[in-house]
């Protein structure tokens, strides 16, 4: 199922839910609901799903988000748009000589716990697979 990532830059307001852990919550607050809004930039996260929002709030000037979180309830584009990502995940295992590794593409990367991939960040066995 592809996932919707907002493009740095773009103004959005981002709304999520969690469940509600206060003692003194009445019978029908399971949920607590937050609303940010403000401008997406680069997340300190290296990951395809993750993005920041920059909100200006002095309390809470940087928000980090994950956009397959199931937490996150709705994303609305205030200006601005969002890049489509795959986030089917494949596994192969490749066999060379005597070992077996494991190639893994999530995101449209992909890893190899081989050696060469751990030093290059390529390797024959994702060529393989490619």
């Amino acid at each position: 199922m592809p996932v919707e990532v907002p493009k740095i830059g773009s103004r959005i307001r981002v709304t999520t839910m969690y469940p509600n852990t206060y003692a003194y919550r009445g019978k029908d607050e399971n949920y607590v609901t937050y609303v940010r809004e403000g401008v997406v930039v680069k997340s300190v996260f290296n990951e395809p799903f993750s993005f920041a929002l920059r909100t200006g709030d002095p309390q809470y000037p940087v928000s980090e988000y994950s956009a397959k979180s199931q937490h996150l309830v709705r994303i609305e584009y205030i200006h601005g748009s969002a890049d489509i990502l795959d986030d089917s995940r494949k596994a192969w295992k490749i066999k060379s000589k005597d070992k077996v590794y494991l190639v893994v593409r999530e995101g449209g990367k992909h890893t190899c716990t081989c050696k060469g991939f751990q030093f290059r960040r390529d390797c024959r066995h994702i060529g393989m697979v490619k």
